[in-house]
């Protein structure tokens, strides 16, 4: 199964500026709420899709498609169940919750499988130093991506290249880094912002001539800094192995600063993971869901204008996996929290 990065988008933290205003004719910012920020909890920093993490983001290639000054949006979004339904990230990722069979079509064994563990795959060289394989970095669309792995037999010593018979865990780390610039007069596209081909370029989505959705304001220009890290392991990759158990992390920032019709802005998301303990029974030639472990989630979105008090929203996911079809969730927004529960595999989640 695909992760749905054709449904979804990253939305820079520009979404923050057309959620929050109004009128561009004002003549001084908008007095702001933290719930004026709620848009900014439903994508995750640009190249997020790059790391191990139970968000769903998408890849650095597709940095200069993933909508960076799209207001609000209609295809950034919180998963099952709008604004305030879903989990935010752009969603509960699918080896998280049973959705992935272990049928091994095309190579992947189920959840979290693979010489990266789950993560996005490269070539690399041993490094005999650090015991780990190595990638080549990455640039794209001014974000860089560099990733090594470290693999292991069921004694614990290392190997230098992945075995799939013989492989048992996996240790997979990634950084990305970078920074993108956007000038209305450069970057902004009129009309339909497509070509003749009905391929759709920088800024999918975005009103025509640079006008964000949802606000009479333009951007005028602005550059977002993105610093994000993770580290992942998963042991039960052997053949012989009957369970797979999955710890990791995963933090990052985006931090944009900038111009508008309305005046100058700076805006930032600090965006993170936690999974511990995960594990999910090996059944081959079905799908399995996690019967225990715990994934904490956490974005805060703060915004200033200038001249004006900055306004923060942070939001709070804890999943627990308890060996039942459903899974519990509580979430935390601002101080409010509500329990709530999410059926396995398949389900919206249900809150009280």
């Amino acid at each position: 199964m695909m992760r749905e990065f054709t449904r979804l988008t990253v939305a820079g933290l520009a979404t923050l500026v057309a959620v929050a205003c109004t009128d561009s004719t004002a003549s001084s910012p908008s007095n702001l709420n933290s719930a004026a920020l709620t848009a900014a909890l439903s994508s995750v920093p640009l190249g997020y899709g790059e790391l191990t993490s139970s968000f769903v983001g998408s890849p650095a290639s597709d940095a200069m498609l993933a909508g960076l000054w799209v207001g609000g949006g209609r295809e950034a979004e919180f998963d099952h169940g709008g604004a305030h339904g879903g989990f935010m990230g752009g969603g509960l990722d699918e080896s998280f919750t049973g959705t992935i069979p272990f049928d091994g079509r095309g190579g992947r064994h189920g959840p979290f499988a693979g010489p990266f563990g789950g993560g996005l795959g490269c070539s690399g060289t041993f490094d005999a130093a650090s015991g780990r394989v190595v990638c080549a970095d990455a640039t794209r669309n001014g974000i860089t991506v560099k990733r090594s792995a470290q693999y292991k037999d069921a004694a614990g010593a290392v190997q230098q290249v992945f075995d799939t018979a013989t492989t048992n865990s996996v240790n997979t780390q990634s950084q990305t880094s970078g920074t993108i610039s956007f000038d209305r007069a450069a970057d902004s596209l009129s009309g339909d912002d497509h070509d003749g081909h009905g391929e759709h370029h920088w800024g999918r989505g975005r009103g025509a001539g640079g006008r964000l959705l949802g606000d009479s304001s333009t951007i005028l220009t602005a550059t977002t800094t993105i610093s994000s890290s993770s580290t992942r392991t998963v042991t039960g990759l052997a053949a012989s192995a009957t369970q797979r158990t999955v710890d990791g992390a995963s933090a990052g920032t985006e931090t944009t600063a900038g111009t508008s019709t309305r005046g100058s802005f700076t805006a930032k998301r600090v965006v993170g993971d936690t999974t511990t303990g995960i594990v999910i029974p090996i059944v081959t030639g079905t799908r399995s869901y996690p019967t225990a472990g715990t994934t904490i989630r956490s974005i805060t979105a703060t915004l200033t204008y200038e001249g004006a008090s900055p306004v923060s929203l942070t939001r709070r996911e804890v999943v627990t996996y308890d060996g039942s079809a459903t899974a519990k969730v509580v979430i935390t927004e601002n101080g409010t929290t509500k329990n709530c529960t999410r059926p396995l595999p398949r389900g919206p989640l249900s809150c009280s």
